[in-house]
């Protein structure tokens, strides 16, 4: 090889490497990004703000947000015992039923005071792992009722993209390397009224957040092939709530209260020993009043792996032995449900 050449690769070789994009791409994740139980967070709603263009190394400065409405929490629960995988999550008085595995959240309709979906056909809000340019697409299909009297029926198509990296400024946090996840819904509802919507959802997630930490949507009606913004609005997550989860159940109807109860109020004087565990864990406890109670174990990913059968108990102490012997060593974190609150402890499994 020539003097000439060599000169000429090492010239080329470094223009290679002054064009390679120094950013390592965000992933979604089922053990970081999944909904887990036991989870509060809290969600603000500020002045809409414009999600803008998509691409790579965007900038968002939404550092000052008008609050148009006091914060409200939205809790994360498992709702039936016998399907560990369900998860439900209660915000403003509706609870969202999601059903979590294989690495896929699907949602499966939602209830309140005046309707009930049901989703014959799931609907597919996220596929683990999902990253910058990634694409879901879905269909779904749901029949319910409105005030327990007139039939509803749903169906509609979902389309997902992660379209967009770059730095988020917000009120008390800049996070570096945001991603954001653009979800679209359209759909037609028919029974009390006709409507076909559109829901357009951009959600920006940061590196150590399991929710997303700042949303904007924008809902359109579709009429006489005429498209009618009907609501925007966005919504604030403060990251720093999102690290500081509590160990009660925490629902905007208990808030209503002056003197909330929450699960350590009913489930008092417990003891779990031995832990370290190898075999059995043998609980010991107080019911201050009566209650349905059971026990799930829980790998650090929030997945849960085994559970001892629900019970009505009365008030006064009570005992119930978990089995853990067929669990691998390592540190699990012990789901105390108390009707549908929820205490934690951490087991060490030898």
């Amino acid at each position: 090889m020539t003097t000439k050449h060599a000169w000429l690769l090492l010239i080329i070789s470094t223009v290679c490497l002054l064009t390679v994009e120094p950013l390592v791409a965000q992933s979604l994740t089922f053990d970081n990004n999944s909904y887990r139980a036991n989870d509060s967070i809290v969600k603000k709603r500020v002045a809409y703000k414009d999600a803008g263009s998509k691409g790579r190394a965007l900038n968002w400065d939404f550092g000052t947000l008008q609050e148009e409405d006091d914060a409200y929490p939205v809790h994360y629960f498992i709702p039936d015992s016998s399907k560990l995988n369900i998860v439900c999550g209660k915000e403003h008085r509706t609870r969202y039923y999601f059903e979590q595995h294989n690495d896929s959240l699907w949602a499966l309709g939602y209830e309140n005071a005046t309707t009930f979906m049901k989703y014959t056909k799931p609907e597919l809000r996220m596929q683990f792992p999902f990253t910058y340019g990634d694409t879901l697409r879905s269909s779904f299909v749901g029949t319910g009722e409105y005030c327990h009297r007139l039939p509803l029926q749903v169906a509609g198509n979902t389309q997902i993209v992660a379209d967009a990296e770059g730095k988020l400024i917000l009120p008390d946090i800049v996070i570096e390397k945001a991603l954001r996840v653009h979800t679209s819904r359209h759909y037609t509802e028919t029974g009390r009224d006709s409507l076909t919507m559109d829901v357009d959802t951009y959600s920006w997630y940061a590196p150590q957040s399991r929710y997303p930490v700042f949303e904007s949507v924008r809902t359109k009606e579709t009429k006489n092939e005429r498209d009618t913004v009907l609501f925007t609005t966005s919504f604030y997550y403060p990251p720093i709530a999102q690290q500081l989860q509590t160990e009660e159940k925490i629902t905007v109807d208990s808030l209503a209260n002056s003197q909330p109860e929450t699960a350590a109020d009913v489930f008092t004087e417990a003891q779990f020993v031995p832990n370290p565990v190898r075999t059995n864990l043998e609980l010991t406890y107080k019911l201050t009043r009566p209650a349905k109670v059971w026990f799930t174990v829980h790998s650090g990913g929030g997945i849960p792996l085994c559970q001892t059968a629900p019970e009505f108990l009365t008030e006064g102490f009570h005992s119930t032995t978990v089995p853990m012997s067929g669990l691998m060593t390592g540190t699990y974190t012990l789901y105390v449900h108390v009707d549908d609150m929820i205490l934690t402890e951490t087991l060490i499994k030898l």
